[in-house]
């Protein structure tokens, strides 16, 4: 046998034997890890969220301006078109 493949197997014996302590002391330190993720995800996804319904608001607004700028404007069109009433004859 091929020096190289017993320190590769002896590497992989060791892996294993150590893979259930270095997976507790993982669990251990990842423990506050995910606690801090979960909470900057759940920070983040408010933020998120109020910035999204801000905007919202302000596309609404600016949706509100426009239909009353186009209300306004075709009501001064129709009023141009027609020209002015005539006025009633005092016969």
């Amino acid at each position: 046998m091929d020096k190289k493949y017993v320190i590769g197997a002896a590497v992989a014996v060791g892996a294993l034997v150590l893979v259930p302590g270095l997976a507790a002391a993982l669990t251990r330190a990842g423990r506050p890890l995910t606690r801090a993720a979960v909470k900057s995800g759940a920070v983040a996804w408010d933020e998120f969220r109020k910035a999204g319904a801000e905007a919202f608001e302000h596309m609404e607004d600016l949706a509100a301006e426009f239909q009353s700028e186009v209300a306004a404007r075709q009501t001064e069109e129709a009023a141009t078109a027609t020209g002015p009433e005539p006025r009633p004859d005092a016969d």
